[in-house]
């Protein structure tokens, strides 16, 4: 999305890989319309309008969707009449195995995209060296990549990995810039622990990025009733927890401490998931009964979340590098109103800091 007032990149397009869906005996690639189409009838209940959601002619919607109904050996969507159309428990299970397959390699097929732009911009000389962000997985700072790319001036080169492996990329000058999150109160202090063997008060600097909120998310209506931990374990509920190294694992880890959990009293803590949306898929296909997430993923996939915290997303830089041209120009973008106003459609978000700078011993919260 190019922004009022903003400068557009007079470059190439940037490149960006997808997963490419294969059925059948002769390995045919499935039609991406077709996962649109079908998202659009769960959502609308009706052919027609879907076929105008999607942009395609009703017959030539109706025909893939046959075609793939007679490959896949039952039908994908139903029609009856007075009632529209439907998914078939078989078009339900592929839309999600899709949402949730994306969501789990999202993180990489992001990292890898990012990892050709800079073999290509080498090649083609390209005037705007990226900042390498190594970074825990989030929707907004996807958003800041994109955004960046509308822009002339430096952008971001963001390999993902957990909160601590950036927070160590950082330390050991495989990044320029890191980040890592920390819950408000108490329960930050805690989990700063995790990372303070690496942190350096007098030589690093904290950019503030997005404040979230985190909670559980739980299928909608919220069957087993669940409001705390303590009810996870209390009902035996499935739950999908965050990979180890994660900050969001690490607050979980502080959180069953403080309330005399096991964590053998979590069924499924071992079950893990790279990023919150996968952690939302897997409840919304019945794999699991909770997880603890961010509030926009669980939005996004229309489940039901019960908040717990709020926590500051910080970006991590030795303090000459926060001085440096390039990256003041980023911290200005993290100010804008433009990237503010992006940043805040998504629920539980805030970017009212973005941009601050300021000092390690500030980072936990009174």
């Amino acid at each position: 999305m190019l922004q009022r007032g903003l400068p557009a990149r007079q470059q190439r397009p940037a490149l960006d890989l997808d997963l490419v869906w294969m059925a059948g005996h002769g390995r045919r690639q499935i039609d991406p319309d077709l996962f649109r189409l079908l998202e659009a009838i769960k959502q609308t209940g009706k052919l027609t309008t879907a076929t105008a959601q999607v942009g395609i002619p009703y017959r030539q919607a109706w025909g893939l969707i046959a075609l793939w109904s007679d490959k896949m050996g039952q039908p994908l969507v139903t029609k009856e009449q007075g009632r529209g159309t439907r998914l078939t428990a078989l078009g339900e299970r592929l839309l999600w195995i899709r949402e949730r397959i994306t969501a789990r390699l999202l993180p990489h097929l992001e990292s890898a995209s990012s990892e050709i732009e800079q073999q290509l911009k080498e090649v083609l000389n390209e005037p705007y060296p990226a900042l390498c962000l190594y970074a825990s997985h989030d929707l907004a700072l996807a958003e800041l990549r994109d955004f960046l790319r509308t822009r002339s001036g430096p952008q971001l080169d963001v390999r993902f990995a957990g909160s601590l492996d950036s927070v160590v990329a950082l330390c050991k000058s495989r990044c320029e810039l890191a980040s890592f999150h920390l819950p408000e109160g108490a329960l930050g202090r805690e989990v700063y622990r995790k990372y303070e063997p690496w942190l350096k008060p007098r030589v690093q600097r904290l950019v503030h990025f997005v404040r979230r909120t985190l909670g559980l998310i739980v299928a909608p209506g919220n069957p087993l009733n669940i409001g705390n931990l303590g009810d996870v374990a209390r009902t035996k509920a499935r739950f999908i927890n965050r990979q180890r190294g994660s900050g969001t694992f690490f607050a979980l880890e502080t959180m069953l401490k403080e309330s005399n959990i096991e964590k053998e009293d979590i069924v499924g803590f071992y079950s893990e998931e790279f990023t919150d949306l996968a952690v939302a898929a897997a409840i919304a296909g019945g794999v699991a009964d909770v997880g603890l997430g961010i509030e926009a993923a669980a939005r996004k996939l229309k489940m039901e979340f019960v908040p717990l915290f709020a926590e500051d997303y910080y970006l991590l830089a030795k303090r000459e590098t926060t001085e440096r041209e390039d990256v003041e120009s980023l911290i200005a973008v993290l100010r804008s109103d433009s990237f503010r106003r992006i940043v805040h459609a998504y629920p539980g978000y805030d970017a009212s800091l973005a941009g601050t700078i300021t000092a390690l011993s500030d980072a936990t919260f009174p």
